[in-house]
């Protein structure tokens, strides 16, 4: 695949293989393609991407909504971490 978006000269977030974060001030993300939540309390969520993890830390967090495109996490974030390769 990496081939592919390389020749075609696609952001691998097109193909879905990247975990992608969208961050709108420091009161919401909005995570792409990732596939599970680990562990959800209000001062951290965990999720699971494809080839990492990732964990979001601030204060009051709650999920507004998850699907399987994608995660909308609100309250006051502090930081964005991704753990693994």
């Amino acid at each position: 695949m990496g081939n592919l978006s390389e020749k075609l000269h696609l952001a691998p977030d097109i193909l879905g293989n990247t975990t992608v974060v969208n961050l709108y001030g420091k009161e919401m993300a909005l995570v792409e393609n990732y596939q599970s939540i680990i562990d959800y309390t209000s001062e951290q969520i965990k999720l699971q991407g494809r080839h990492n993890k990732l964990i979001v830390r601030g204060t009051c967090l709650r999920i507004d909504r998850f699907t399987k495109e994608d995660c909308k996490i609100y309250g006051e974030i502090c930081c964005v971490e991704y753990i693994g390769t």
